[in-house]
């Protein structure tokens, strides 16, 4: 009958050995070895001596001016590279475990996002990493996506219309929502009508936003046949809404923006498009080799937030 193996009897090896052994089976060198571990030359061959004595088996043998592993040191390498792998996945888990509890995230977005999905994500944030701060800056899209090229913020909560603009060289943009664009007008303008079409609000003056909006509202119009008179300008969702309330001009508003507002002048409607636009929101941040902790965590909490409550539709991933 066999004896039972115990660790006294047959000995032991730790993942650094079986790193040595593995290294040892691609490069053929002992200084190589060393190198790539970042040990030295004479702590390798210790190592590999003790490992030789507690197992009672040669491990390596020379080759001309190289060494090659015995088959007992090759059958360590094999099994080795898996068990390292496992042992770098999980202290790679454990990484990005100890960034998403701990540090800074960095957040940039914009302004009808900083009333409805931020809260979500603070609160979200208190709940799943309340030892991470949330660092928040506001900016339209062109100046969030330039912050986040420079490295002033982990990623950027952005919108953007078909065609609006180019994302930032070696980013990546991770749609999340998409909300549908409504006609903002005067009650006394638009009268009974349950939609409108462009086409019919060609004379009009018109209100403009941002920048980005503004180039969607130029898009819009092109795409209906007619160049808009824009009269007045601004960024200021409730402004926008007041000044279309008061009759004289008519504005494209997205659904996110009219949910931060919660309420509509009394004199105002908000109609839907026929045919229908959209807008899409979503996370950009820089592609690289492995993802940081911020980032991980930033898309996990956005992807747990209900869209529905101010209208947004979740996209498929």
């Amino acid at each position: 009958m066999n004896a039972t193996r115990t660790p006294e009897s047959h000995g032991s090896i730790d993942s650094t050995e079986l790193r040595i052994l593995h290294a040892l089976a691609i490069t053929g060198s002992l200084t190589a070895t060393a190198a790539q571990l970042g040990l030295s030359q004479p702590a390798i061959s210790q190592r590999i001596k003790r490992v030789e004595t507690r197992l009672a088996v040669p491990l390596i043998e020379r080759c001309g001016r190289g060494i090659r592993l015995t088959t007992a040191g090759q059958i360590l390498a094999d099994h080795g590279r898996t068990v390292v792998a496992e042992i770098d996945a999980a202290l790679a888990a454990i990484d990005d475990l100890r960034g998403e509890r701990a540090g800074v995230l960095r957040l940039v977005g914009f302004p009808s996002a900083s009333a409805t999905v931020v809260p979500a994500v603070m609160r979200a944030l208190a709940v799943e990493a309340p030892e991470v701060a949330l660092q928040y800056r506001e900016a339209e899209p062109p100046s969030a996506t330039a912050m986040l090229r420079d490295g002033e913020v982990d990623c950027a909560l952005v919108f953007d219309y078909e065609g609006a603009g180019e994302l930032p060289a070696g980013s990546a943009f991770l749609p999340l929502w998409r909300e549908e664009v409504s006609l903002v007008a005067s009650e006394a303008r638009v009268g009974s009508a349950e939609s409108a079409s462009l086409e019919d609000f060609s004379a009009e003056h018109w209100i403009a936003g941002c920048e980005k909006c503004r180039g969607h509202l130029l898009t819009a119009a092109g795409h209906a046949g007619f160049e808009p008179e824009i009269i007045q300008e601004t960024d200021n969702v409730p402004a926008m809404l007041a000044m279309a309330a008061a009759g004289g001009a008519v504005a494209l508003v997205p659904g996110l923006a009219l949910a931060a507002a919660r309420t509509l002048p009394d004199d105002a409607r908000a109609l839907p498009l026929d045919p229908p636009r959209y807008r899409t929101i979503g996370l950009v941040s820089m592609v690289t080799a492995n993802e940081s902790p911020q980032v991980k965590l930033a898309k996990r909490l956005l992807a747990g937030i209900d869209g529905s409550c101010w209208g947004l539709e979740s996209v498929a991933h």
